[in-house]
């Protein structure tokens, strides 16, 4: 059913010729498609079905959304996949699918010169944060780990600064002025080719909320780097953009599991405890 659908959504005689899965994708299936047109020549597009049941029970629109996103970032220029097709409610692909082009490049997780490549991931952040997405509608942001709703940690051996922490996060919030983010910009959804970026993939959360979602979405996966990494990169993100995060937000949306290691449990106390300085 996806494959007549991806050829019918192509035209010009598309014949599907080649499919592969890709890595990733946590309610989505996503997999590389390779359609041959008329006159011979193959596109390389990425196809992504949402799958889960429970996750379309709760945003039933996440197709729709992530293909007007896609329009919006061809609009601005961002190096991103292009829409080729979507089918928002599942009724020709089986399940909500979106079909967009394949871009070039991979993942860059062990970065030889670790300075530059937090310097151009922090490069990624302006223009995208500069998007006015009129007359798009993008869905106002949502908190995913709130802090508000966790109790002191039982394996920390810091709780009284968990504690402080989350009383601050239950008072009174910031004011911010919504600007469009990626809402899960990590180094797992950025292409390298050549030392550079080639494109930023996952559209579908991007959301209109404070710009500081990216820089500590980024910085929370970072701590698998060390603490150090995480901190080195709010240096040069604020040389890149200027602009110096409140670290509220940060601490709002800062929830983890129980750490896995004793590494991790000493980075991540370090971490909220570099977060509680902030905020005094």
């Amino acid at each position: 059913m996806a494959k007549r659908w991806v050829e019918k959504a192509v035209g010009n005689g598309a014949e599907v010729i080649r499919v592969r899965r890709l890595s990733g994708g946590t309610a989505s299936a996503v997999h590389a498609v390779d359609v041959r047109v008329a006159g011979g020549t193959a596109l390389r597009l990425v196809l992504r079905r949402h799958l889960l049941f429970s996750f379309l029970q709760e945003e039933p629109d996440v197709a729709e959304r992530e293909a007007r996103n896609l329009q919006l970032l061809e609009r601005a220029g961002i190096a991103a996949p292009r829409l080729v097709a979507v089918d928002p409610s599942g009724d020709e692909c089986d399940v909500p699918a979106v079909l967009m082009t394949r871009m070039p490049g991979q993942l860059e997780l062990k970065p030889g010169n670790l300075d530059l490549w937090l310097r151009r991931m922090a490069e990624l952040l302006p223009p995208i944060h500069a998007i006015d997405p009129r007359p798009f509608h993008v869905q106002e942001w949502k908190i995913w780990d709130d802090l508000r709703k966790l109790d002191v940690p039982a394996w920390s051996s810091r709780p009284d600064v968990w504690r402080q922490l989350i009383d601050i996060v239950r008072g009174p919030w910031p004011s911010f002025r919504p600007r469009f983010v990626h809402r899960d910009f990590q180094h797992y959804n950025v292409l390298w080719s050549r030392g550079r970026p080639t494109s930023v993939l996952d559209w579908d959360s991007a959301s209109m909320g404070p710009v500081e979602l990216d820089h500590n979405h980024f910085r929370y996966n970072l701590l698998d780097f060390g603490f150090e990494v995480a901190e080195r990169f709010s240096v040069i993100y604020r040389e890149v953009t200027g602009e110096d995060p409140n670290p509220f937000w940060e601490a709002l949306k800062f929830a983890p599991g129980p750490p896995r290691s004793a590494f991790q449990r000493e980075t991540v106390d370090r971490f909220a405890a570099s977060l509680l300085a902030k905020l005094r």
